[in-house]
């Protein structure tokens, strides 16, 4: 095969060295300095062209003329050698060789170059996949010409990718540090990049914390092969533990930060994760076939975009990712979540978390506070009532139980709660709420099925209506509670039950079901009830009570509570704070009502 020589310059001011000490000088065969340069004549007396001759220790190089070579890459057949300044032929070491093509694109100011003990130059050789070569315990890849191979690198070609545009990385396996370091990356590896994809919507479910600027720096791993860690082709993400510690990477090998749903667990737990405008409709649905909570579950949360570990079972609290929840996110406003040993997100369902039972929205988010929760245990739904509820608001008493009564209580939907501020543990038993700056008397179920929700009844003697304790004014002294019995239309099984204050003896009187008669007056005296008398003459108002149903499938009742919210049952008079004296039977019904003049 022919021998060739390629000149390049190497990185070297070094003058030129006399060479003729190291040279045995023959008169008609060996080595002969010829014009400033050195030859070597074989036996026939011709010049040596293209081939190796040694002296002493060391081997140079006689070009096609004949003359030794200096400072020179050499080409022969496939392999590639080096000669120093003085010609001879460089061995187990690293050398930097000027690059011809320096200054275009992504081509570097020189190439680096290891020479074996043989002086041949390492190289990737025939391999199609980049071959891995080791000098002094590091791991170095070589293209085909022996140029050392640095930044991104693609496993499949055994080239360096050009990183001009700073996106070599969507191509690339490995990772080979700077054009004068080369050696193979393994471990963490944080690096500016320009990462156009990321700004695109369908990014926002993969590490929505890096949505808004192409350029980025972002942290990368590689395994102890040299490879980098990335998704699987059709996922979005790949989990990895790393020291204990769980983290995702994209399809590039991007570290992933914050929130991030991977397809695979997108598929499986929703259909209704197609587009942004689907999901940011579950603010204010059910989720219907629980889906939507499932969606939920499936996001994890990877921390900040310099830790990046997932949060494994635990409370965390920060901003909802925008596909969650757009409306809080873009708000900027951070809630309470709990990740499960997965990393999964509780959403649409209460859990005990260490002996306290907390509530969790569709969207993930710890439900705090006081709220009217209709809970569909099949579908896995939680749908949330606030205080300031668009149309059935309780922000204050009397809507409180004015939305109880009319909307909350006949749907099945149920007051509970969660403490206040970042507290979220569910109540139960007496509670102090404050609502509208007044604290009001709680009672929230102990146990059974209905435990944290609501008493809405008799309890101890006293009468609750969705957990509020009903009971009169200090002003008042005594008011009338309306108990209404609502059975299912056309049979005696009962619907629902409700309570709900009148504002005073009139209003009692004045319902549809109740009748108030003046009682006549007999030989100067009023019959007061409980077969009680008094004189006519001090008296200015008195009526007999009585009632009747107008309604089949709703039973009204009536009953007489003091400030305590005691029932009052004592056969007695009870005078109210408008002077209103109500007469109770032994069960508790108002029969007579007076005033004295």
């Amino acid at each position: 095969m022919k021998k060739q020589t390629k000149l390049v310059a190497v990185l070297s001011t070094a003058a030129l060295l006399a060479i003729g000490a190291s040279m045995t000088s023959f008169a008609a065969t060996g080595w002969a300095e010829e014009d400033g340069t050195w030859v070597y004549y074989n036996r026939d007396g011709e010049r040596a062209t293209d081939s190796w001759k040694k002296s002493g220790n060391n081997w140079y190089y006689l070009d096609s003329d004949g003359e030794m070579a200096i400072d020179q890459l050499i080409e022969d057949g496939d392999n590639y050698y080096y000669v120093d300044i003085n010609g001879v032929m460089a061995s187990n070491q690293w050398v930097a060789i000027e690059n011809e093509d320096a200054g275009e694109d992504d081509e570097p100011e020189h190439y680096w170059y290891y020479f074996q003990a043989n002086g041949k130059a390492l190289t990737n050789g025939d391999n199609d996949k980049v071959s891995l070569k080791t000098i002094n315990g590091k791991k170095y890849a070589f293209d085909d010409e022996g140029k050392m191979l640095f930044g991104w690198v693609d496993d499949d070609s055994a080239e360096r990718i050009d990183n001009t545009d700073g996106d070599g990385f969507k191509d690339a396996d490995y990772y080979f540090g700077g054009e004068d370091d080369g050696a193979m990356t393994t471990g963490w590896l944080q690096i500016d990049i320009t990462y156009d994809e990321a700004i695109n919507e369908d990014y926002k479910y993969t590490a929505a914390a890096f949505n808004d600027d192409e350029d980025q720096t972002r942290w990368f791993y590689f395994k102890s092969n040299g490879k980098m860690v990335k998704s699987d082709e059709g996922d979005r993400t790949k989990d990895k533990t790393i020291n204990g510690k769980k983290y995702a990477f994209d399809q590039y090998g991007a570290m992933v930060a914050e929130w991030s749903l991977d397809s695979d667990d997108e598929t499986t737990a929703s259909k209704y994760a197609a587009s942004h405008n689907e999901v940011a409709s579950f603010n204010n649905a059910k989720g219907g076939d629980g889906n939507y909570a499932k969606y939920t579950e499936a996001w994890k949360y990877f921390n900040s975009v310099e830790d990046g570990a997932r949060v494994s079972k635990g409370w965390f609290k920060v901003v909802p990712a925008e596909m969650l929840n757009e409306g809080k996110y873009n708000d900027d406003e951070d809630f309470w979540y709990y990740a499960d040993g997965s990393g999964n997100l509780y959403a649409g369902e209460f859990k005990t978390i260490k002996g306290k039972k907390y509530a969790f929205r569709n969207d993930g988010r710890m439900i705090n506070g006081l709220k009217f929760l209709d809970i569909d245990e099949a579908n896995q739904s939680i749908e949330v009532y606030a205080d300031d509820h668009d149309t059935y608001n309780f922000d204050n008493e009397d809507d409180f139980l004015d939305h109880a009564v009319e909307y909350y209580e006949p749907n099945k939907i149920k007051c509970f709660y969660f403490g206040d501020g970042d507290d979220g543990a569910m109540r139960t038993n007496k509670t102090t709420v404050e609502i509208d700056g007044e604290n009001h008397n709680f009672y929230f179920e102990k146990s059974g099925g209905n435990k944290g929700a609501g008493v809405t009844g008799e309890k101890d003697d006293k009468l609750y209506q969705s957990g509020m304790l009903l009971k009169a004014d200090s002003d008042d002294k005594y008011i009338v509670v309306e108990k209404s019995t609502h059975y299912v239309s056309g049979t005696t099984n009962v619907d629902y039950v409700t309570y709900n204050k009148l504002d005073d003896a009139k209003n009692f009187m004045d319902q549809a079901d109740v009748t108030a008669t003046s009682t006549p007056v007999v030989d100067g005296k009023v019959n007061i009830g409980n077969n009680n008398t008094k004189k006519a003459e001090d008296l200015s108002e008195a009526y007999t009570i009585t009632y009747t149903q107008t309604d089949l499938d709703v039973k009204h009742e009536y009953i007489l509570i003091n400030t305590s919210g005691k029932i009052i049952d004592n056969k007695g008079k009870n005078k109210d704070g408008n002077d209103y004296y109500y007469v109770t039977d032994n069960s508790g019904k108002i029969t007579n009502i007076y005033v004295e003049d």
